[in-house]
C-alpha cells in the first residue's frame, strides 16, 4: 500500500489514467445500480405502503430490503425485460438454449446476463490490479490491451460453460433415448395408452438419464394439462434439440392415422435407434488411432530416440 501511495504522489501519468478509469468506472457501476434493482421505483411503493398500511408493514419491507436474494432476482429481472426490450431474438435463443442445458427457470435469461456481467467485471479488475502490481516498463496501449482482453474472455466465457452444458445434455439424450424406446416397447406390449407409458417410463429413467426423465415428465404434465400429444412431443423435440424425437413424433403421427400396429412401428424404431447409437460409438473408436497419433509422436516418440541413441553417443565418446 506504500508504494502505491509513493507511486501515485510521483504523479506518473501511465498509472494515474488507469486509476482514474477504474474509479469513473466504480462510480458509474453505483449510478446504474440503482436503476438495475430498481431501487427508485421500490423506495416509492414502499413509502407509499408504509403511509397506507401503517408502521406495521415497517419491519416486513427492512426484512425485504436486507435480503439479497430479492436484490439479486430484481437486478436479475431488470435486465433481461432490457434485453427483452432491445433484441428479443437474441433473448429467446439463450431461453431456448438455458432450457437445452436444464436450466428451466424464466429467470434464468436475466441471471445469465448478471453472471456474465459479473465476470466481465471481475476479470477486467483482475487484470488492472496485474497491471499494477507487476509494474513493468510497457506501454499503456499494450496495458490497456491486457485488460480489454481478459475483460472480454470474462465475457465470453459463461457462453462457453453454457455450450459446454448443452453438448453434455445431448450427449445423455441420445445416450438415453433409445433405452426409453425399449421401455416404450415394453409399456405397448403390456397395453399402456402413450400417455401412461411415457409417464411410467419417466419414472424408470429418473436414476440412469435424470434430465431425461425431467422432460418426460413435463410431457406428462403437458399431457395432463389437455395438451395433445404431438404438441407435446414437438415441444420436447425442441427442448432436447433431438431429430430422434422429432421422428418419434412423426411415428406416432403415422401409426395413428394409417392404422398400423404401435408396437411394431416402435420395435423398428428403436432398433434402428440402436444401430445408430452403435455407429456413432464405431465412429468415434475408428477416429481414435488419428487422434492418439499426435500424442504419442509429441511425447512417446522423442523418448523412444533418446533410448536408442543415447547410448550409442556414450559409448563412442567412452571409446574416444
Amino acid at each position: 500500500m506504500a508504494d502505491l501511495v509513493t507511486m501515485f504522489a510521483a504523479g506518473d501519468a501511465s498509472y494515474l489514467m488507469p486509476a482514474a478509469v477504474l474509479l469513473l468506472l466504480l462510480g458509474g457501476l453505483a449510478l446504474a445500480w440503482p436503476a438495475l434493482t430498481g431501487g427508485e421505483a421500490r423506495a416509492d411503493t414502499k413509502r407509499r405502503l408504509k403511509l397506507e398500511n401503517g408502521p406495521a408493514s415497517a419491519p416486513a419491507a427492512a426484512a425485504a430490503r436486507r435480503n439479497p436474494d430479492a436484490v439479486r432476482a430484481k437486478a436479475a429481472r431488470t435486465a433481461q425485460d432490457f434485453y427483452a426490450k432491445s433484441d428479443p431474438e437474441n433473448v429467446a435463443r439463450l431461453r431456448m438454449k438455458l432450457i437445452r442445458a436444464g436450466y428451466l427457470d424464466p429467470g434464468a435469461v436475466g441471471t445469465f446476463f448478471l453472471i456474465r456481467f459479473v465476470a466481465l467485471g471481475a476479470c477486467a479488475a483482475l487484470a488492472f490490479v496485474t497491471v499494477l502490481v507487476s509494474g513493468d516498463d510497457s506501454s499503456a496501449m499494450s496495458r490497456w490491451m491486457f485488460v480489454g482482453m481478459l475483460g472480454a474472455a470474462g465475457y465470453f466465457l459463461p457462453g462457453l460453460v453454457l455450450s459446454r452444458l448443452v453438448a453434455g445434455r445431448m450427449r445423455e439424450y441420445r445416450n438415453g433415448f433409445p433405452d426409453f424406446m425399449d421401455l416404450m416397447i415394453v409399456c405397448s406390449d403390456a397395453g399402456m395408452s402413450m400417455e401412461a407409458a411415457i409417464e411410467r417410463v419417466s419414472r424408470e429413467l429418473q436414476l440412469t438419464y435424470p434430465a431425461l426423465a425431467q422432460n418426460l415428465q413435463l410431457v406428462s404434465i403437458e399431457l395432463r394439462a389437455g395438451r395433445g400429444l404431438d404438441d407435446s412431443l414437438k415441444s420436447l423435440a425442441d427442448r432436447l434439440s433431438l431429430e430422434e424425437v422429432r421422428s418419434f413424433a412423426t411415428l406416432l403421427q403415422q401409426s395413428r392415422e394409417l392404422g398400423t400396429s404401435l408396437s411394431g412401428a416402435l420395435r423398428v424404431f428403436s432398433d434402428e435407434m440402436r444401430h445408430k447409437r452403435m455407429s456413432m460409438a464405431e465412429e468415434k473408436a475408428h477416429a481414435l488411432p488419428a487422434k492418439m497419433s499426435v500424442p504419442v509422436t509429441v511425447c512417446i516418440l522423442p523418448v523412444v530416440m533418446m533410448v536408442a541413441i543415447i547410448p550409442v553417443i556414450v559409448k563412442m565418446t567412452g571409446a574416444e
